[in-house]
């Protein structure tokens, strides 16, 4: 799921450019709660050019 289709599916609201820091942060903090790292991922995935996936 890409940065816009997140931000849409979360908040309701209309995506604009200046808020995909927004979900990086947000995932950020999803990582750090599950102990998980951005270095190498067990849980949240970034696929690039796409989005996020989750796996586990």
């Amino acid at each position: 799921m890409n940065a816009e289709a997140l931000f849409r599916a979360i908040w309701g609201d209309v995506y604009y450019a200046k808020n995909s820091s927004t979900i990086t942060v947000h995932v950020r903090h999803l990582r750090e709660k599950m102990g998980d790292s951005f270095e190498q991922p067990k849980y949240i995935k970034t696929v690039w050019g796409c989005g996020y996936k989750i796996e586990g």
